[in-house]
């Protein structure tokens, strides 16, 4: 399962300032020019940073209601494939960077996004891709990310605590009140996302990307991971897995990933730990924290549970060290159930897994695990525990 977490943020790592055509002139209804009226407050999902993305409502021109992820790491908001039939025709195409790949996907005239009624402000384009394995690791049918082509438009409060994403009209009482500020500034010259000076080993130096749509703390490059695993002292770092450290304030049990990419950067479970306000028109991020260790889980994700069955070895059909990677999720959120599909790494048989529970907030169970070949034919069931 642990090879989830790399599709997850490999499909999250999008340049923004990338050239693009100008979409197809769109038929806008009066409702379209209605932006949102700010300060304004919308409901997260509860296990926000408790092993799970921010997850949060947004409503389509259609009146569709959709789950889509709050990802600042993301430089241009994304849609699924299943949402292009509403979009029309492929405006052209982008280069997307994926932890230090690049795949060329199609763009689409972005469509009107609502928070209450009113419209988001956003970018000209969505770029369209597969969020299958987003969906599996967040519990839920994806739809997209909301990306910095429209974060960038506001001051934006996420409070981990009480469950609430706040759009915010800020004042100088508000930010004495908000903890402590940190200027950010573009990754690099040709990297516009949010950064911030430092890293979770404790340097002043280099930036780290504001990644909310990473789903452990954060991650370093290779040789400052090896660092931070290496117990001898250094002369700059002052922390040591598995704590981290941040502009002087120590971070017990933090979960850090050695990424292969030429940044570090700070996830949703690092960010999780604060009250956060990212004032991105002031270009100014606030941390007030507000817990010393990882928050505590709320009954986990049906992707955790899954997860930590493997981990004990009571996963039907893998064991602990065997990897793989999703197919599809589906879900009746009617009666709090699921059923995934899994590829193992190495063979063509696919996996399923059906899981229930009694009431959001209680814990999953297992109640069905089989493998079927290519077509679906069922070559095995498990004895589930």
């Amino acid at each position: 399962m642990r090879a989830f977490n790399v599709i997850l943020v490999g499909c999250l790592s999008l340049l923004a300032g990338c050239q693009s055509p100008h979409p197809a002139e769109v038929r806008r209804t009066k409702d379209d020019f209605a932006e949102l009226r700010v300060p304004f407050e919308t409901s997260i999902n509860p296990d926000a940073g408790r092993g799970n993305l921010i997850l949060l409502k947004v409503r389509l021109q259609d009146g569709q209601e959709v789950s889509v992820v709050l990802d600042t790491g993301a430089g241009i908001t994304c849609v699924d494939d299943s949402q292009t039939s509403k979009l029309g025709r492929s405006v052209g195409k982008i280069t997307a960077h994926h932890w230090g790949k690049d795949s060329k996907q199609k763009l689409y005239a972005a469509p009107a996004l609502y928070l209450a009624g009113a419209r988001l402000r956003g970018g000209k384009t969505v770029m369209a891709m597969d969020f299958k394995p987003m969906s599996v690791m967040c519990g839920e049918p994806v739809a997209g990310v909301l990306g910095m082509d429209v974060l960038k438009n506001y001051c934006v409060q996420i409070d981990f605590a009480a469950h609430k994403l706040r759009f915010l009209n800020p004042g100088p009482a508000d930010e004495l009140a908000w903890g402590r500020p940190f200027p950010m500034m573009p990754l690099n010259d040709q990297d516009p996302r949010p950064a911030v000076a430092g890293n979770l080993l404790g340097e002043k130096t280099p930036h780290s990307l504001i990644d909310s749509g990473y789903d452990r703390g954060g991650w370093l490059m290779p040789k400052r991971y090896e660092q931070w695993t290496n117990k001898s002292t250094s002369a700059t770092a002052t922390a040591h897995s598995p704590d981290g450290r941040f502009h002087g304030e120590a971070y017990p049990d933090l979960k850090l990933v050695r990424e292969n990419v030429e940044l570090d950067g700070l996830g949703v479970q690092f960010l999780a730990r604060h009250l956060v306000t990212l004032d991105f028109p002031k270009r100014t991020l606030y941390l007030k924290r507000t817990s010393t260790g990882p928050l505590p889980d709320v009954g986990g994700t049906a992707v955790t549970f899954l997860h930590n069955l493997k981990e004990r070895g009571q996963l039907p059909g893998w064991t602990k060290d065997e990897d793989g990677k999703p197919r599809g999720v589906n879900q009746d959120a009617g009666i709090n159930a699921m059923a995934f599909e899994v590829e193992k790494t190495g063979e063509t048989s696919i996996y399923h897994y059906q899981v229930r529970r009694a009431t959001e907030g209680s814990l999953w169970k297992l109640v069905k695990a089989w493998r079927t070949d290519a077509r679906g034919r069922v070559l095995e069931e498990y004895p589930v525990p």
